[in-house]
C-alpha cells in the first residue's frame, strides 16, 4: 500500500520524500520493523519513539511519521533515502493510519465498548455469552486475554496499541466475527488507541477512584471515560444510573437508545428480589420487554449489576428473554474474580482482582453477605501506581474484615515496606490494634498464613492480583498466581495436620 493511500485522511504538516512509495506494514516499536515498512514516531510513557528515528531507517524503514515539532531533527539523515512526514499528534495519526491500512475492520461488526472503573471483565464475559446463546459469532479483548474463534492471546494491555487493536479487529473479520465485546480502559481512550474503531454501543459500569497517578484529577479521569459516549457517534448507550457519575454521563449522550439500570434508582432494567448465597445468585428483573427471572453462578451483589448491564446490553440488541436468561446462568465463574478455590478444606478461599478501595469495598462486602465465622484478608497495592488510593484501601480492608494480612502486590520500582506502611496509615485511622492486622511483605507467606489461621466457616479473600499469573519486583517479572499458591498453601496445611492426627493416634 502506498504511503499517500495509507495517510489519506490525515492532515500532514510537512513532508520529505516520495509519497508514492510502497510499505508492507506499520511499526510504532523500532524493534519490530522490517524492510519497506512505515514507522510512526510516539512518545509513550517510557520512551519516546523519536529517539529511535535512525534504528528505523537502518531496519529498513521507508517511510517515517513522526510529530511536525521534531522535523527539523531530521536535517542530520541527509542522503538517506527514506519519506518524512511530519504530522500535529503522531498517535493519533497512528491510530486512523492504522484503521485504514487494516480496511476499517469495525465498519464489518457491531462493535460494544464496556467502560469504568469497576466490572468490566465480568460484564464483558456475560455479553460474550448471551450472544453466543444467539448463535453470534464473537471475539473479546480486555484484561485478561484477546479471544475469538478458538484463539486466545495473552493481554498486555485492557485495551491493545491502535495498531494492534486494528490488526486484531482485521483478523475477526477475516474469521466471520460478528460482535467484538471490547473493555475500554480510561487510559485507552485519553491515548486514542480505539480512536478510528466504530463503536455501535457504549456500557457505563461506575466510576471510583483509580489510575489518578495518569489522569492526576478524578474529573479528568471521569472525562477520559465520558469520551466514549461524548465523541464516539454511539447508536445504543446502557449506562448504571445507581452510579452518580452515571447519572451525570447520562445528560450529555447523543446515543439513539439509551437503556439504564441499577437496583436502588428508577431505571429501565432494575433487580428486585436479590437472593445471594454460596451457589450464585436469584433475582426478578424489572425490563422493557417484561419480568423475568435470573439465576446465575457469579457471586456477589455487584455481579448483579455486571448482569444488569449485560441484560440491557442484550435487550437493546434485540436478544430475547430466553437467549438472556440462557447466557447468564451458563456463565461461569470468570477468572480471578471472586474465584473460589476448593481443595474439600473447610473454609472458603476466594481469589479476586479488586485493587481499588471501591472494588475490595464491594467483594469484602460481598463475601460477608456469604454464611462465615472470620473474614479474612489478603492484599497489597501496587508499585508506580496510583498513591492516593493505598490509605482507602487500608481503611476498606481493616472495615470489612475480622482480620487483614498487609503485603506486596506488584512493587515494581517502590520499596515493598514503604507502600505497605501507606496502606497501614489507613488502617490505623480506622482505630484498628496490632491485633487485627499484620504486616508481611513476602506475598506467599501472607497467603500461607492466611491459610494456617483460616478455621472451619472462615473465609479467606485474597485480592488484588486475581488472574495474574506473575508478580513485578524491580524490574523483574517473576512467575507468581494467587491461585496457585492459595492451592499449595491448603495442601500443605491439610498435610501438617494429618501427620499431626497420625501422632495423636499413635499415642
Amino acid at each position: 500500500m502506498k504511503i499517500r493511500e495509507i495517510l489519506n485522511s490525515v492532515n500532514i504538516i510537512n513532508i520529505k520524500g516520495d509519497m508514492d512509495r510502497d510499505v508492507s506494514s506499520i511499526h510504532y516499536d523500532s524493534r519490530r520493523l522490517g524492510y519497506d515498512s512505515l514507522f510512526v514516531a510516539v512518545k509513550g510513557l517510557k520512551s519516546d519513539g523519536h529517539n529511535f528515528l535512525e534504528k528505523a531507517i537502518k531496519s529498513g524503514a521507508k517511510g517515517i511519521v513522526l510529530q511536525a515539532e521534531r522535523f527539523k531533527e531530521l536535517n542530520g539523515f541527509n542522503g538517506i533515502d527514506a519519506t518524512y512526514i511530519g504530522v500535529h499528534d503522531s498517535r493519533k495519526t497512528l491510530a486512523i493510519i492504522s484503521d485504514t491500512f487494516y480496511g476499517h475492520p469495525s465498519k464489518n461488526m457491531a462493535v460494544i465498548g464496556i467502560t469504568g472503573t469497576n466490572g468490566k471483565t465480568t460484564t464483558s464475559y456475560l455479553i460474550d455469552s448471551v450472544l453466543k446463546k444467539n448463535d453470534f459469532e464473537t471475539g473479546i479483548v480486555g484484561t485478561i486475554n484477546y479471544r475469538f474463534d478458538g484463539e486466545i492471546i495473552p493481554a498486555l494491555h485492557t485495551t491493545p496499541e491502535s495498531l494492534d487493536l486494528q490488526c486484531l479487529l482485521k483478523k475477526m473479520v477475516d474469521r466471520g466475527i460478528k460482535y467484538c465485546v471490547m473493555e475500554v480502559s480510561s487510559h485507552s481512550l485519553e491515548l486514542d488507541r480505539v480512536y478510528g474503531v466504530r463503536f455501535e454501543t457504549g456500557v457505563f459500569t461506575n466510576l471510583t477512584q483509580d489510575h489518578l497517578d495518569f489522569h492526576i484529577t478524578f474529573e479528568k479521569y471521569f472525562d477520559a471515560k465520558a469520551k466514549l459516549f461524548r465523541e464516539y457517534g454511539l447508536k445504543k448507550a446502557v449506562i448504571n444510573i445507581d452510579d452518580i457519575y452515571g447519572k451525570r454521563l447520562l445528560r450529555d449522550i447523543g446515543a439513539d437508545k439509551i437503556l439504564t439500570y441499577g437496583i436502588t434508582e428508577k431505571a429501565d432494567v432494575i433487580a428486585r428480589d436479590i437472593v445471594i448465597s454460596m451457589q450464585g445468585l436469584k433475582f426478578k428483573v424489572e425490563s422493557p420487554i417484561g419480568e423475568f427471572g435470573i439465576r446465575s453462578k457469579l457471586i456477589g451483589r455487584h455481579n448483579v449489576y455486571n448482569i444488569l448491564a449485560s441484560i440491557a446490553t442484550a435487550i437493546l440488541e434485540e436478544l430475547s428473554e430466553k437467549c438472556i436468561v440462557e447466557g447468564i446462568l451458563s456463565t461461569n465463574g470468570i477468572p480471578g474474580r471472586l474465584e473460589k478455590i476448593d481443595e474439600g478444606q473447610d473454609f472458603t478461599v476466594l481469589v479476586d482482582y479488586a485493587h481499588t478501595d471501591d472494588a475490595l469495598k464491594n467483594v469484602l462486602k460481598s463475601a460477608r453477605e456469604l454464611p462465615h465465622n472470620k473474614l479474612i484478608l489478603v492484599f497489597g497495592c501496587g508499585g508506580d501506581r496510583d498513591k492516593g488510593k493505598r490509605p482507602l484501601m487500608g481503611r476498606v480492608g481493616i472495615a470489612y474484615s475480622d482480620f487483614v494480612i498487609i503485603t506486596s502486590d506488584n512493587p515494581r520500582s517502590e520499596e515493598p515496606l514503604e507502600i505497605i506502611e501507606e496502606i497501614e496509615r489507613g488502617v490505623k485511622l480506622m482505630g484498628a490494634n496490632e491485633e487485627r492486622y499484620i504486616k508481611i511483605p513476602d506475598r506467599r507467606e501472607a497467603i500461607e498464613l492466611s491459610i494456617r489461621k483460616a478455621s472451619n466457616g472462615d473465609i479467606v479473600v485474597i485480592a488484588g492480583k486475581g488472574h495474574e499469573d506473575y508478580q513485578i519486583i524491580g524490574d523483574k517479572k517473576n512467575h507468581f498466581d494467587d491461585r496457585e499458591v492459595a492451592i499449595e498453601a491448603i495442601r500443605k496445611n491439610k498435610r501438617i495436620k494429618e501427620s499431626k492426627n497420625r501422632k495423636i493416634f499413635s499415642l
